[in-house]
């Protein structure tokens, strides 16, 4: 594939496994795990990182150039196939049971009639990681909770609007240049171990957010 790079299609894909993406759940991908983002819209927590090698050369109707597989790759070793070739861990990529060991299905944090009869959900949906992990946040209408955690955390609102401690958070509906938006937070170590209490201020739409966090907390 890496020596037909500028015929087109170098056909990597015909040699690749694919699974049917399922609303709600992911994958936990290491680095050297050969991928491609799916057709659904991503959340994707990762290790801070701008290293990447494209060894796809067409995606839909787009030539990709051969600068993105070897923008990494030391200079000496831009055109050694077997040295590119070698940045794949192949252990992981050919795990047979790459689906058991990496598939990620939401994990709720405690019982679910539980947490629905205080007036919210959560879930873990990253938990495999040594770097990050990740939940997601559920606050049903009319509802107000106290969520605490062991870390200090940010997180993302993708669905409705409300109050979290004094703060107004939403989900905006349009940004425009230039616009600042109530979506995105930083929670402090000593803020998220006291607690922070979240209420939704709709009387029918759910609020939701998503929360990345450090592993051990």
């Amino acid at each position: 594939c890496l020596k037909n790079w500028d015929k087109g299609d170098n056909g990597i894909l015909s040699l690749s496994k694919t699974y049917k993406l399922e609303l709600g759940t992911g994958w936990d991908v290491p680095p050297g795990v050969l991928h491609a983002p799916g057709s659904l819209l991503t959340y994707e927590p990762q290790k801070a990182s701008d290293v990447f090698a494209m060894f796809q050369s067409f995606a839909g109707d787009n030539f990709i150039p051969k600068d993105l597989l070897v923008k990494d790759v030391p200079e000496e070793y831009k055109e050694d196939l077997d040295y590119i070739v070698d940045m794949i861990d192949w252990e992981l990529n050919l795990d047979p049971d790459f689906h058991k060991n990496r598939f990620l299905e939401p994990k709720p944090v405690k019982p679910i009639e539980e947490m629905r009869e205080e007036g919210y959900e959560e879930y873990w949906i990253v938990y495999n990681s040594d770097f990050f992990a990740a939940k997601e946040l559920t606050i049903h209408p009319k509802k107000t909770i106290i969520i605490k955690e062991k870390g200090a955390y940010g997180l993302i609102v993708i669905q409705g609007q409300g109050k979290f401690g004094v703060l107004d958070i939403e989900s905006p509906a349009i940004i425009r240049f230039g616009q600042m938006t109530n979506d995105e937070l930083f929670i402090t170590f000593n803020a998220a171990l006291k607690g922070i209490e979240i209420k939704n201020e709709s009387n029918s739409d759910d609020l939701v957010m998503l929360k990345h966090i450090g592993p051990e907390a």
